[in-house]
């Protein structure tokens, strides 16, 4: 592997940048998502991640505090030549410890289908049936109380 694996939470203009460049490969080039679905209101309040190796952004994800006292998980990629190495596991984990060490106790996410089981790793379960987002198919997840 070129380099090594880093996670962090994105704090300076050129880590949200690279943390730009990897959900618009994913999501907007490879699943098609428009821009305006894809980049919104919440950008600069949420909680960035980013996941790099050797100084390459691959990974990201985000966190967005709800009024409701939930924790919202979202925005969750990994570039295609840099899945299969586990990135997607432990970005994911990341999030979550850094959301629990700072209070948090309930989340939500609106995943992919196809990500249930991925998801409910982490002890997200499905509330609910199916609904389009940005034309993919998605689900609601939760945690609650861990």
């Amino acid at each position: 592997m070129p380099g090594e694996w880093k996670l962090r939470v994105a704090t300076t203009e050129e880590d949200i940048l690279k943390v730009m460049v990897v959900r618009g490969i994913v999501f907007i080039e490879e699943q098609q998502v428009d821009w305006e679905g894809e980049i919104d209101e919440f950008e600069k309040t949420a909680t960035h991640f980013l996941g790099e190796v050797g100084g390459q952004p691959v990974a990201t994800g985000r966190l967005r505090h709800l009024e409701d006292g939930w924790v919202k998980v979202e925005r969750i990629a990994v570039r295609p030549r840099w899945r299969g190495r586990g990135f997607a596991k432990e970005i994911v984990a990341f999030m979550l410890d850094h959301a629990v060490k700072k209070g948090a106790k309930n989340f939500k996410m609106h995943a992919q289908v196809y990500l249930e089981d991925f998801y409910g790793e982490f002890g997200f379960r499905r509330e609910g049936g199916v609904f389009s987002e940005c034309g993919i198919d998605h689900i609601l997840m939760i945690r609650e109380d861990r």
